[in-house]
């Protein structure tokens, strides 16, 4: 599933491309991927409502959720899911062949309106979707509702104190969204690993100083994956058609049973919060 910097790095490649285009087009080819603006997936659904003659005011991200704003105050967050992802092409050339591409915008150049771009949202999976929202506050109380700070900006005093009110595993608690937003089973497999702690100690017997070190690991490790468009293990591609190439900087992550790159002792895989967790025994006591 796309993580924060999979997400953030999405977000950069359409903000550069759209911001500030006129929607001109808008299609849905399978309805019940798109919540309306009430949070229904069934009935009629304008083009309009998708952003029809509207401008692409941003393109931001909060947590794992892009979001699209359109001129009039409304606009959209896209949750990829497990397989979602966002495609780019020249709107003069033909559309290429998508299995499972599921709506389509033809958008203005912002600097050249005579030039199209074509935005498709394609999800083999489906769990991703399209949820609207008539304006920043409707998008706030509704869809973003419950989301804890976001671990690009983490700072140690705030992430001891809601860990401290848990007595999960540290690294079960790291995957809830309310509590962190934006970190998944890859990267917080990776930041457990810098930080040199265990992904099963509980939450509350975690220090102020390991705190710190933490938050420290999270920002380095999602400001690196970033950096490199994220991960690609098997559905997440770039707006460009490209790969994320942090995969080959990954410490631990799918690496079980290898030698840990840091001490050469093996690395021990353990199910922690029904999800499969990578961890070096020796450097993670």
């Amino acid at each position: 599933m796309p993580e924060l910097p999979e997400v953030e790095a999405i977000r950069r490649q359409i903000g550069c491309v759209v911001t500030g285009g006129l929607i001109c087009m808008a299609k849905v080819q399978r309805r019940d991927v798109v919540r309306d603006r009430l949070g229904r997936r069934e009935g009629r659904l304008s083009p309009d409502d998708l952003g029809r003659r509207r401008v692409i005011r941003d393109v931001d991200r909060r947590g794992k959720q892009l979001m699209i704003s359109f001129s009039d105050g409304g606009g959209m967050i896209i949750r990829l899911g497990m397989s979602g992802r966002i495609n780019l092409e020249d709107g003069s050339t033909r559309q290429s062949v998508f299995a499972h591409r599921h709506l389509v915008w033809m958008i203005e150049s912002p600097n050249a309106p005579e030039t199209k771009i074509r935005m498709s949202f394609i999800d083999p999976r489906r769990f991703g979707g399209v949820y609207l929202f008539t304006s920043a506050e409707d998008c706030q109380s509704r869809l973003l509702a419950g989301l804890g700070p976001e671990a690009t900006s983490i700072q140690g005093r705030r992430l001891g104190g809601l860990l401290r009110r848990t007595r999960r595993a540290v690294k079960a608690a790291l995957l809830d969204q309310a509590v962190l937003a934006g970190v998944g089973n890859i990267y917080a497999d990776e930041a457990l690993h810098r930080a040199g702690l265990h992904p099963a100690r509980p939450g509350d017997s975690i220090s102020s100083p390991e705190a710190s070190r933490l938050a420290a690991a999270i920002r380095f490790t999602l400001r690196r994956a970033i950096q490199a468009g994220g991960s690609t293990l098997r559905d997440h591609v770039l707006p460009d058609g490209s790969a994320g190439v942090f995969v080959g900087q990954h410490q631990v992550y799918g690496r079980g049973g290898a030698p840990c790159l840091h001490c050469r002792h093996p690395l021990e895989v353990v199910q922690i919060a029904s999800r499969t967790t990578t961890f070096c025994p020796k450097c993670q006591r």
